[in-house]
């Protein structure tokens, strides 16, 4: 018998050396082993066990390609989880001049990130879905840092992305959202095997930004993922937006796809099972040459409605539709979203010599309204808002942008929310050393704060701007301040529980919506732009999110 214990203590001593030296083992489904797994102490942070490139569903490869996630296949040795995975396939289009074919279609893994395997109590779960407009972005890169100094576990996703994620042919052939659904088997995988990283079930926040955001949305109107998440942020970005609305089309555009590549067009089961043949790289690239202004149209592959299914994400149209999941919503915007997208339209030659005729073009294209019945009533009505004087500057096209892209749509999203569940409504006003509107073409122009720069605030680094190491300290105090909000949303569903450093009300007003400005300090205000948002409002565009081919699209 002493013998046995003494075997039993050596065998159990080599097991820890083997974690020490190797990484930490987690039981799942099946077994992990994540090989040095505790970074350095981060500058600003704690330390943290990192475990990449878990796969969620099988790799949607040959047969596998445009279909609904399959579950993955079971392992039994421990699998490596050291390093991260590849991104998805994609034209990675940050801006004209750097853009490039990349990724790999293998590519449907999380990565989770956690403070102990066994804390005392279960830790919340903060589920990230990136941006990148459907068509590019992924999991790696957004850094848990500082969110985890809030005893939070963070899980970033990969999901398929452009043609390969949400090409449509409006029928059983390819119904489309196949990017969307990932993100659920992802959230079912959160839901099954989380508890061995630390983190609680039955408290899952998903947030994300930019087409992030807008998924978020999605999740919360579509039966697929009803009861695999209990709260949801909105960063710049929900199912409304003119650039994430579903839109008919899809078969046309699919029928293009297919043109490009030489597969046939019709029927569409032939179309689909040719293109399943064919180098996703090549798939991908039609995207490009779908684009007018480079950018145009903002969202070439987005969600598509489906009709009613046992494996339908969204069985109607996001107006017609009431939330399967209703849950505390935080969502905002930033102030100045339309710079990015100013920038990027000043610095084309192109695009300026449209705006010098009289915009008939960009507009309707960039604002998603193009084959409106009344596209050029709109068009003109635009020009008389912001462009009275007859000068087209930086600022008033990014005043444009900010409206008709995002804060519009934000306001509608909230006014049909808010008797549901709990809103919290934010903007964010704090100009920080780092801005996104540099990146797509602003230079060194003080532009605002720009669509993304959000990101500064949650993350060390991001996939478009490393900022780890030399954010001044100004700006580290709003990162102390957004991750806490945030964090205690996610651990409570509000985001001032114990109504410090104020008490942020939920949206409760019929008229102008109650939030909070977040600079330099918090301030409760109401009504964010509401005389431009009450323009936006009278114009005729709410029946062209229901329907309409989007012509220049195709």
């Amino acid at each position: 018998m002493p013998r046995l214990l003494l075997l039993l203590l050596l065998v159990a001593a080599s097991v820890l050396c083997d974690v020490a030296a190797r990484g930490a083992v987690v039981r799942t489904r099946q077994w992990l082993r994540c090989r040095g797994t505790q970074p350095a102490r981060p500058a600003r942070g704690r330390r943290f066990l990192a475990f990449y490139r878990i796969p969620y569903a099988r790799p949607p490869v040959g047969p596998l390609r445009f279909r609904s996630p399959q579950p993955p296949e079971t392992w039994t040795h421990i699998r490596d989880a050291t390093t991260p995975g590849p991104v998805c396939t994609q034209y990675a289009s940050l801006n004209e001049r750097a853009a490039y074919l990349t990724g790999a279609e293998d590519c449907l893994y999380l990565n989770v990130f956690t403070p102990e395997l066994k804390p005392a109590e279960p830790l919340p779960v903060m589920f990230w879905i990136h941006g990148g407009g459907w068509i590019d972005g992924s999991g790696i890169g957004y850094g848990p840092d500082f969110l985890l100094n809030h005893d939070v576990v963070l899980v970033t996703i990969n999901y398929r992305l452009g043609p390969l994620g949400f090409l449509s042919t409006e029928d059983a052939a390819a119904p489309g959202n196949f990017g969307l659904k990932d993100q659920t088997a992802a959230l079912r995988w959160v839901r099954e095997n989380i508890a061995a990283f630390g983190g609680d079930p039955s408290s899952v926040t998903i947030f994300g930004e930019s087409a992030g955001g807008a998924s978020v949305h999605y999740h919360m109107l579509s039966p697929l993922s009803r009861g695999l998440f209990h709260r949801a942020i909105s960063q710049s970005g929900v199912s409304l937006c003119s650039w994430a609305v579903p839109r008919p089309g899809g078969l046309q555009k699919a029928q293009k796809v297919a043109a490009l590549v030489g597969c046939p067009t019709e029927p569409s089961a032939a179309l689909v099972d040719c293109l399943r043949s064919v180098d996703d790289y090549k798939i991908v690239n039609t995207t490009v040459q779908s684009t007018h202004y480079f950018f145009s149209p903002l969202i070439p592959f987005r969600p598509a409605v489906e009709g009613e299914g046992e494996e339908s994400f969204l069985p109607k149209h996001p107006l017609e539709l009431k939330p399967h999941t209703a849950v505390p919503w935080l969502i905002g915007v930033t102030h100045d979203e339309g710079c990015l997208f100013a920038a990027a339209t000043i610095e084309n030659k192109q695009i300026l010599e449209d705006l010098k005729q009289d915009g008939r073009r960009l507009f309707p294209l960039s604002l998603s309204y193009e084959g409106a019945p009344q596209a050029d009533f709109i068009t003109n009505k635009l020009k008389d808002f912001y462009f009275s004087d007859g000068e087209i500057s930086t600022s008033k096209l990014s005043e444009m942008y900010t409206d008709g892209l995002f804060i519009w749509n934000a306001d509608e999203a909230i006014r049909k929310y808010k008797d549901t569940a709990p809103v919290y409504y934010y903007l964010l006003s704090y100009k920080g050393k780092y801005r996104m509107s540099k990146v797509f073409g602003g230079g060194d122009l003080d532009l605002g704060v720009a669509h993304a720069d959000d990101l500064f605030y949650l993350f060390p680094s991001n996939p478009y701007y490393p900022t780890s190491g030399d954010m001044p300290e100004k700006d580290y105090e709003v990162v102390k301040t957004m991750t806490k909000l945030w964090t205690d949303f996610a651990r409570t569903g509000n985001p001032t529980p114990d109504k410090e450093p104020l008490h942020w009300p939920r949206v409760t007003s019929d008229g102008e919506l109650e939030y909070v400005d977040i600079g330099q300090q918090l301030q409760v205000k109401r009504g964010v732009f509401q005389d431009r948002v009450n323009f936006w409002t009278t114009l005729p565009l709410r029946e062209t999110k229901r329907s309409r081919p989007a012509k220049e699209d195709l």
